[in-house]
């Protein structure tokens, strides 16, 4: 229920700001260990001050990412959401292996208009389930973040 508020929340307010756009880096860490990249499609929602951005799939046009112990960067524009809270990653997989699960290492988003680059730490699994194939997790601004 709380996704589908705040979806609902992202649409409303994107309407009465009339969608403004704002350009993100967004950098991805991918873990070290043995098994850690995923072939998952993983999506990211921005969460700010002013609102959220609908999910966002990462897809590096046909190269492969989120592979163990990589770094991927990816380009976005969504709505200006203000100044980041948090995000929301989510991982949908469809295989049954071990390379739908994922060890997301950090987050890196450069909010390219304010030149701030924000950290979001993770260094967890990410195990989508059997009947519901993805998982979503709310990762918080690391403290003391918001670095120019």
């Amino acid at each position: 229920m709380k996704l589908f508020s705040l979806t609902l929340i992202s649409v409303v307010c994107c309407f009465l700001r009339s969608c403004d756009g704002n350009e993100y880096k967004v950098i991805v860490e991918t873990g070290d260990a043995e098994g850690a990249g995923t072939l998952g499609k993983v999506s990211i929602m921005l969460v700010g001050e002013r609102g959220l951005s609908p999910y966002i799939l990462l897809d590096n046009e046909g190269k492969s990412a989120f592979q163990r112990g990589q770094s991927d960067t990816f380009d976005i524009t969504t709505d200006d959401v203000g100044h980041m809270k948090e995000i929301w990653v989510m991982l949908k997989s469809e295989k049954d292996s071990e390379e739908r699960n994922w060890l997301l290492k950090t987050v890196l988003l450069e909010d390219k208009e304010r030149k701030i680059t924000q950290s979001f730490p993770w260094n967890k699994w990410l195990k989508p389930g059997a009947t519901q194939k993805r998982v979503m997790v709310e990762i918080p601004l690391s403290t003391g973040e918001g670095t120019k």
